[in-house]
């Protein structure tokens, strides 16, 4: 078995033909067909099954492309590393990084990786934590900036910083108070939050299941800009990270929230896998940006 096998079977399985693999690889069908029976004869398995719709690879085909795929991230995080280390301009990164946490953090990332690291170029996924989580442990992106809360085993978690939630409502809205706002005070609002099973969500909802309370929500929605325009539109109230509170949003108040517990933000990488120093210089920047925000 070497290289080849393996690069022809992910070949067969990203176009799900032999024909499109072979064109892909430059080589013709009859290669592409003999590589995977020489592939399937060591490791005594069938690994694909041709049908109307293409090839699908079996049970034994899934493992193995998983290990495949990881194999071939690993070779081109290698080829990065040792270029970086001749000094030559072919590192590259990617990073994931929740809407709320972006506005802040992306810019710094950015100018200092261009003045540490003018080499790698960088792909910044936004997006919400449980979506960005599963490209992580997929192995889509090298690592990604998240809400604390996702579960997820394939995954390893580098606690970064704590957020506080902020209450924001319609600068016409009067509220009892002017310097604190209760949960129970905003459920008497129709409420403005991410959708269910984002993790900011699930722990809004939770504190407020302790309080006893349920809050309305008539409109879900994933994005903080958008959040803070319907409510500066008087569709309702939200809470969101004051992180994340836009600079030049009018119409709008933010508000402390009483005995709000703080959102716990996290860098996660998928367990087992080595970044390349490309990765490893976007992580080392994220952290710094993280240290110095908390103190």
């Amino acid at each position: 078995m070497d290289l080849r096998h393996l690069d022809t079977l992910v070949a067969i399985d990203d176009f799900r033909s032999f024909t499109a693999a072979a064109d892909a690889m430059h080589t013709v069908q009859s290669n592409v067909s003999d590589t995977i029976r020489q592939l399937e004869s060591e490791l005594g398995v069938t690994l694909l099954v041709r049908n109307k719709r293409g090839a699908t690879p079996t049970e034994f085909g899934v493992v193995v492309l998983e290990r495949a795929r990881r194999i071939h991230a690993e070779i081109v995080a290698m080829r990065e590393d040792v270029s970086m280390l001749l000094g030559l301009e072919a590192g590259h990164a990617t990073l994931g990084v929740v809407g709320t946490v972006s506005r802040w953090l992306v810019p710094e990332l950015v100018a200092t990786l261009r003045a540490e690291a003018p080499g790698v170029a960088m792909r910044v996924n936004e997006g919400a934590s449980e979506r960005l989580a599963v490209e992580v442990a997929e192995r889509e992106i090298a690592q990604a900036v998240v809400t604390e809360h996702v579960s997820d085993s394939r995954l390893v978690f580098e606690h970064l910083l704590n957020e506080d939630l902020v209450a924001v409502v319609p600068s016409s809205l009067k509220m009892r108070h002017s310097r604190s706002v209760s949960l129970e005070d905003l459920a008497k609002h129709p409420m403005i939050l991410p959708p269910a099973g984002n993790p900011m969500r699930e722990e809004i909802q939770n504190s407020a299941a302790v309080q006893g309370l349920d809050f309305h929500v008539p409109v879900e929605v994933e994005g903080v800009r958008l959040i803070a325009d319907l409510v500066a539109a008087g569709t309702g109230v939200s809470i969101i990270p004051t992180t994340a509170v836009p600079p030049d949003a009018p119409g709008i108040r933010v508000i402390p929230i009483a005995d709000m517990p703080q959102r716990r933000l996290a860098l996660v990488a998928a367990s087992g896998a080595q970044l390349s120093m490309a990765d490893r210089a976007v992580r080392e920047i994220v952290l710094r940006i993280a240290r110095r925000t908390r103190s």
